[in-house]
């Protein structure tokens, strides 16, 4: 009697447990090559220079989905596998790069225009709306999102390991990565809170502001990056085999589609005409705009 032979398993099936749908791939690496499109030309027709990582990321992310195609084609392949998962991991941290340097542009606006433009006054000003510094908010939380990005590719590296013990400590360091880039995306949404607590206290409606358009698409956006953290960390706390790792109308419907909506928030509400509004308010005489100093 000969000996039955089960296929070996591949990278693929170790770490998805499932074959990867190349007509969804395809359909969502479209989406992104149009939001990236929009976003580039958003970019270039107001010359927002600083916000450059938004469409860039977006379009790796696109390149990710396609990835996906060959993935499926080639399950035992390390290199695309590799390539795939640096492509998925590495986006959204650029996201939120995104979202820390509006945060920080906002805060300077805000600051400069509750002194109407006198840099000499509005100096120590940002204290009135953020517990950090506004132009180390970027760099502070960029460093955080490397270093969270640095822990979740190693752990997608020793993932790709048909070993299982190097499968289970890849997942577990994978884990540990998003988890920390979760808490440290909480304290940002906490200091955005601050900032539109601090201007109502101020007796401003953001709501009545043209500038005020910039905190609703922080909130906005920042709530679809959240879900998609929350999402990953529930994922992976599940272990490999978990349900929602093993079904990838998951990982459309609750990490690549809140992505999506999230960066198309910009499209539609790029925020450089709003900011250029508050620049303009920080530039008129102090009486006129200047927001009440709290006593």
């Amino acid at each position: 009697m000969n000996a039955t032979t089960f296929p070996q398993p591949t990278i693929v099936s170790v770490v998805f447990r499932y074959n990867p749908s190349k007509i969804v791939a395809g359909v969502a690496g479209g989406l992104y090559v149009i939001a990236s499109a929009l976003l580039f030309t958003r970019l270039f027709a107001n010359r927002t220079w600083w916000g450059l990582c938004l469409p860039i990321a977006s379009t790796c992310m696109a390149l990710g989905f396609y990835l996906r195609i060959p993935m499926a084609l080639n399950p035992n392949s390390l290199p695309i596998f590799m390539l795939q998962q640096l492509l998925a991991i590495l986006p959204p941290a650029a996201y939120l790069a995104f979202n820390y340097i509006l945060y920080g542009r906002f805060v300077v606006g805000l600051a400069s225009r509750s002194h109407g433009g006198i840099a000499e006054s509005w100096g120590d000003a940002w204290k009135r709306y953020s517990w950090i510094r506004s132009e180390k908010v970027a760099r502070w939380f960029v460093a955080s999102d490397v270093t969270t990005f640095l822990i979740q590719g190693a752990g997608g590296g020793m993932q790709a390991s048909t070993n299982v013990t190097s499968d289970k400590l890849g997942a577990d360091i994978l884990l540990g990565g998003l988890v920390l880039q979760t808490l440290s995306f909480a304290l940002f949404i906490l200091l955005v809170v601050r900032a539109w607590r601090s201007i109502v206290r101020d007796g401003v409606r953001p709501a009545k502001e043209r500038w005020g358009v910039v905190l609703w698409t922080l909130f906005f956006s920042s709530t679809f990056f959240m879900i998609r953290c929350i999402y990953r960390v529930i994922e992976l706390a599940q272990g490999n085999g978990g349900y929602l790792m093993t079904h990838e109308v998951y990982f459309y419907v609750l990490d690549s589609l809140p992505l999506l909506i999230g960066i198309s928030t910009y499209v539609i509400f790029w925020p450089s005409k709003y900011l250029a509004s508050l620049e303009a308010e920080a530039k008129s005489p102090a009486d006129a705009y200047a927001i009440p100093m709290r006593p």
